[in-house]
């Protein structure tokens, strides 16, 4: 027969002196923001993305951002938006009581659920919402086949 022995735990051990560093390493990490695209743990842009019969639609949200710094790129299924948010600074007597809002260069990568005919995309810019209206390609929609009677 065996005996089980369960000794008691060491708070001391080398193993959850090891663990415990570990969680003040990603507490540090995470609070500078490493490991999340923005400080506020959302990523950026925030999407909206729906499908239809004939595509897909994304709404990403980009206020104050100008429209002529986001680049837009679809390759088979993967689409992607790049872009900066520009800064606006303190002005001179003024200093910042809060500040919330991102700043900086973002990329947003999404995978589509079909490949895309990265000809037909079309992209509009309204109220600070990125419309962007992706088409499947031609290999990707369905064909109806026709069925001839004798």
């Amino acid at each position: 027969m065996f005996e089980l022995v369960t000794w008691p735990r060491n708070p001391w051990s080398i193993f959850d002196e090891l663990e415990s560093l570990q969680t003040d390493m990603n507490r540090t990490f995470t609070d500078l923001g490493y490991g999340r695209p923005w400080r506020g743990g959302a990523t950026y842009p925030l999407m909206n993305v729906w499908s239809s019969t004939n595509g897909i639609i994304v709404d990403a949200e980009l206020p104050g951002v100008d429209p002529k710094e986001v680049d837009i790129s679809i390759r088979g299924d993967v689409l992607t938006l790049r872009g900066k948010v520009s800064a606006e600074g303190a002005r001179k007597g003024e200093a910042y009581h809060r500040r919330e809002r991102p700043t900086g260069e973002f990329t947003r990568t999404i995978q589509l659920p079909f490949r895309a005919n990265e000809d037909a995309v079309k992209a509009s810019y309204k109220n600070g919402v990125l419309r962007l209206t992706v088409s499947r390609s031609e290999e990707e929609k369905k064909k109806k086949i026709v069925v001839e009677a004798a």
